[in-house]
């Protein structure tokens, strides 16, 4: 798309500059002049006075004998006018010479009066000055050329200041005019040159060409009436200190153009043309046009913004970029015009924004179908499940449009399907995932994901940020998410204390066309029974290379002992450890298999029992044990049976191994408490002894497996530390628990909790 952009960009500038140097856009630039230019104030230094239809009426028909002239000189130099220009050419004799004579005396009376001079075709196609008569010539204050100049389409804008045939040297006749009347001409001087002011002799040269600000319509500039003027009807102050234009104003006669400021099809008199030319030289009013290379130069601003917004914007926001540079264009020229003076035509950019909008929103469609198409052309080939087909939608084979509508909604359509796939995939997925993008915000969660990340509580993990602190808080020390990211693929393994859990993290980079990194996916993989089997396993082969290989090696030792007849035991002492041994080793194997099958009991077949049963089969089990060291079992049996759910023969085990450790650890002559307490919904059964005690220390690995209690001062007593982990266990199957009050030389008190039966 920058390929077409850039395409488009280029042409457009081409385009530009060669509707600025060819002037391409010229009939439209003359409107948009005509339109732009407001009415100048109007200046009342500068009066005319016209020969109207009053005028014609009173005097007679058009030519005047030139003592009618003569006669409105002498009135106007006794009003007071400062100048008079007469915009007749008096090119031929009267024949009554003394007219000639007498305007000629007019002339020369003290008020300074200038005459006209045009261009006339000569010999061979040159062209000459059309001059007044020597008589008349001689008398005038100057001479000024009256040429306007009419644009292609018929219209007066502007004049030139300088003009003659073979060399610009004649003043037009505002100038002349404001240089008789006392005012410098070389400062009035304004507007485009001509780069070369002197051509081969018969050409007619022109210079300095003058747009005119015109102050309004035909009849703005101050009038008066020729006959009202010529009888003095007029006030005096009327011409005092004035320069004064006399010339054709009624309707019907030839000296009429069309300007920019025509109202209602009146065309302007070239007399009045003349006055709008002195008005705003005197008072330094003008109409620059910029130049090529400025007017190319503003046109290129716009088409640039447009080209930028283009390639930043949407499609709307461009469309609104172009409604805004298309006001300010039009404004920007109308306010340089009308503010500044400064004519810069505007058309160019205006008409190049207007085009480049559709052009652009072309290409730009055509190149989004031929992508869509494309891809929709790889979606078909790709492994994916896909709707049947709708028989009810209708053939757009012959609705090309349609078609490619259609194409677009299904290419949205399977696209939404995937994204669809994925996250049902991601939601799927057992382990707790989380899909992050490459701002650290988490985009895609499964419900796994949330239990796991629950410390943002309720609220959606969507959205949320993937920080330090929620790593931390997980994992227990401080992690940065953004270093794993760029260590992805990586993996570590944490327990979370929050959780009490185990896992292991994947993070993985997860990367689209071409290598390019879209995000991160976070896998976290619960291995907490994974790590409390490898625990158990680790413990078994600690049991298994400890406890059990010790009666072995014995077992192996006596033998080998035994086939030496000098160190062979005697028999009695031989059966003794023999019976030691293997009491030892079943014992192991006993407790290793009651846990094994405590761990494996399934709760679906437990029954209803009254608990003292099980509590008395485990009294009668040590009661032997308890009597041999004279140790005393205070065990009342409740009046009424509390029931409990669950394995006799297992809850039976588990007292008698509290049972059998309290009596195991009691001094002689000492007495073992055993009580039953109904507790609400629970059921609080206690074993206490007078022992030595526990001290807080080792309490704590009492219930793991192969944790034998060692008291200070005592030989061991025996055993694979697998009894109170029975308990344990028995108690967990249950829903139950088990935990232990121990004050060394006081004694110790184990309390199984169980949920007694409904």
């Amino acid at each position: 798309m920058l390929r077409q952009w850039l395409w488009l960009l280029a042409v457009s500038v081409l385009l530009l500059a060669g509707a600025v140097r060819g002037d391409w856009l010229w009939r439209a630039n003359l409107g948009a002049y005509d339109a732009a230019l407001a009415s100048g104030p109007v200046s009342g230094d500068v009066v005319i006075v016209g020969i109207d239809e009053p005028s014609l009426k009173a005097i007679g028909r058009w030519p005047w004998r030139r003592s009618v002239h003569a006669a409105l000189l002498d009135r106007l130099r006794a009003s007071g006018a400062r100048a008079v220009a007469l915009d007749f050419l008096f090119t031929e004799p009267e024949r009554d010479g003394d007219d000639d004579e007498r305007l000629a005396a007019a002339m020369t009376a003290g008020l300074p009066v200038v005459l006209p001079v045009a261009p006339e075709p000569g010999d061979e196609g040159a062209l000459s000055e059309s001059l007044p008569i020597p008589r008349l010539a001689a008398a005038a204050a100057g001479l000024g050329h009256a040429e306007l100049e009419i644009d292609g389409d018929g219209i007066v804008r502007s004049v030139y200041l300088k003009a003659g045939p073979g060399r610009a040297s004649r003043d037009h006749l505002a100038v002349a005019l404001l240089a008789a009347a006392g005012d410098d001409p070389g400062t009035r001087l304004s507007g485009e040159r001509n780069p070369y002011p002197e051509q081969r002799s018969g050409a007619w040269v022109r210079d300095y060409r003058f747009r005119i600000p015109f102050a309004g319509p035909a009849g703005s500039m101050p009038h008066v009436s020729f006959i009202d003027a010529l009888n003095g009807w007029a006030p005096a102050s009327t011409f005092r200190d004035k320069v004064v234009l006399v010339g054709l104003t009624g309707l019907g006669l030839p000296d009429a153009y069309p300007t920019p400021r025509s109202a209602y099809g009146v065309a302007m008199p070239g007399v009045e043309i003349t006055a709008n030319v002195a008005s705003a030289l005197r008072h330094g009013r003008a109409i620059r046009r910029a130049s090529p290379a400025a007017e190319f130069v503003l046109d290129l601003i716009p088409v640039l913004a447009a080209f930028a917004g283009f390639l930043l914007l949407r499609p709307r926001q461009s469309l609104l970029l172009i409604g805004a540079l298309v006001v300010l264009t039009a404004g920007a020229a109308l306010v340089l015009l009308r503010e500044v003076g400064y004519w810069w035509p505007p058309t160019a950019a205006l008409c190049a924004l207007v085009l480049l909008y559709p052009l652009w929103s072309w290409r730009r469609l055509e190149a989004a179908q031929a992508f869509l198409e494309a891809e929709f052309a790889t979606f078909k080939d790709e492994p994916l499940p896909r709707p049947a087909p709708d028989p009810r939608a209708r053939d757009t084979r012959l609705d090309p449009f349609q078609r490619q509508i259609d194409v677009v909604r299904e290419a949205a359509e399977h696209l939404r399907d995937v994204r669809r796939l994925f996250a049902d995939t991601v939601r799927s997925l057992p382990d707790a995932t989380v899909v992050v993008d490459l701002a650290g915000r988490i985009v895609l969660a499964n419900p796994e994901a949330a239990s796991v990340l629950g410390v943002f509580g309720d609220r959606p993990l969507e959205g949320r940020a993937v920080d330090a602190a929620l790593l931390t808080e997980l994992t227990g020390r401080p992690l940065d998410f953004a270093a794993l990211a760029a260590r992805a693929p990586c993996t570590l393994e944490y327990r979370s204390t929050r959780l009490e859990r185990d896992f292991l993290v994947r993070v993985v980079p997860f990367d689209g066309r071409g290598g390019v990194r879209l995000g991160t996916i976070l896998d976290l993989a619960d291995i907490t029974e994974l790590r409390q089997l490898q625990r158990e396993r680790d413990e078994v082969m600690g049991f298994l290379s400890h406890d059990m290989k010790g009666p072995a090696a014995s077992l192996a030792g006596l033998a080998r002992l035994q086939r030496d007849p000098a160190r062979a035991l005697p028999p009695a002492v031989l059966a003794e450890r023999l019976d030691i041994l293997a009491q030892r080793t079943l014992s192991l194997v006993d407790g290793f298999l009651a846990l094994a099958r405590a761990e494996a009991a399934d709760p679906l077949v437990f029954r209803t029992f009254a608990i003292h049963d099980a509590v008395q089969d485990a009294v009668d089990e040590v009661w032997a044990a308890a009597a041999a060291r004279r140790i005393v079992i205070d065990w009342a049996t409740p009046r009424l049976p509390v029931e409990v759910v669950g394995d006799r023969s297992l809850l039976a085990r588990a007292i008698g191994n509290l049972l059998g450790n309290a009596v195991k650890f009691a001094a002689d002559n000492t007495v073992v408490a055993v009580a039953l307490d109904p507790r609400g919904p629970e059921l609080w059964l206690t074993v206490t002894d007078q022992g030595p005690g526990i001290p807080a220390s080792g309490q704590e690995a009492l219930f793991r497996r192969y944790a034998r209690g060692l008291h200070d001062g005592e030989a061991d007593p025996g055993g694979a530390g697998l009894g109170l982990a029975f308990v344990s266990a028995v108690a967990a199957k249950h829903g139950g628990r088990v935990a232990v009050h121990s004050k060394v030389g006081v004694g110790s008190t184990f309390t199984l909790v169980l949920p007694a039966a409904a």
